[in-house]
């Protein structure tokens, strides 16, 4: 069980590969507490009802798992797909983890903050493309 004086987090840039990203999170959840991911695998999950399309509305996600809360951030174009995921195992849930596009708005960077112990925390994933885009956002 974790401290919340010591996090677990682990860093991997997955390759989209979905299986991994599953396997991880069922395998690991006694392990890590927070998981950022690089790269995530955005796939079709399933159909949801829809009032305009009698086959539905796709849904399209990282996978999902009932021990995690999954925070991406929604891009402002839809066909992008997210760079950048933190999957927080559900004991960390006391801590209000937030998603803060209000510091950095970048669809590479994800930065996350908590509130423990009288003090505010910010961890912060980051995905370097091959033209360093998120690394040259923060440079400015």
């Amino acid at each position: 069980m974790c401290s919340t004086t010591k996090l677990r987090i682990y860093s991997q840039n997955i390759r989209k590969n979905y299986a991994l990203v599953d396997t991880f999170l069922e395998s690991q959840k006694d392990h890590y507490d927070i998981f950022f991911v690089q790269e995530p695998p955005w796939n079709f999950i399933h159909y949801a009802p829809s009032t305009i399309s009698l086959e539905g509305d796709k849904v399209v996600g990282a996978p999902i798992h009932p021990d995690w809360t999954q925070v991406v951030q929604v891009l402002r174009d839809s066909e992008d797909v997210p760079r950048v995921i933190a999957f927080i195992y559900s004991r960390l849930s006391r801590l209000k983890f937030s998603l803060r596009r209000d510091v950095v708005d970048h669809h590479d960077i994800l930065l996350l903050s908590f509130f423990n112990r009288g003090e505010y925390h910010f961890l912060m994933n980051v995905y370097s493309d091959d033209r360093h885009s998120a690394v040259k956002f923060m440079l400015d």
